[in-house]
């Protein structure tokens, strides 16, 4: 099944809410460079309301995100989900030091973008 317009505007929107949660920042804070009211943000987040082409480039001229990242026009949940299979696959096999690692590293990742 094809994603339509209004899930891709929804991901946008988890994924600019996932970015600013792993920024560690509220809302406030994370509007406050943009000059943004955060309950209109919130909106945002919650794919209530669209962002703007214009908005979404200067989110990621502030916050160094690459646009790309927000916007994947091939998104596939189930893709998604075969590669969280594949990845806990994958860490049933490490343990200890392993996992410690991989959660730093998968972290330093989702803040990076």
């Amino acid at each position: 099944m094809e994603n339509t317009s209004e899930d891709k505007i929804k991901e946008i929107a988890f994924r600019l809410r996932k970015i600013r949660e792993l920024k560690g920042l509220t809302r406030e804070a994370f509007c406050e460079p943009m000059y943004e009211n955060s309950e209109y943000w919130g909106m945002i987040e919650r794919g209530e309301q669209s962002i703007s082409l214009p908005k979404l480039l200067q989110v990621c001229e502030i916050y160094h995100i690459p646009v790309e990242s927000l916007i994947d026009m091939n998104y596939s949940p189930q893709e998604d989900q075969q590669t969280r299979t594949e990845i806990a696959e994958l860490l049933g096999h490490c343990h200890g030091k392993q996992l410690e690692v991989i959660k730093k590293f998968i972290n330093d990742i989702a803040l990076a973008l």
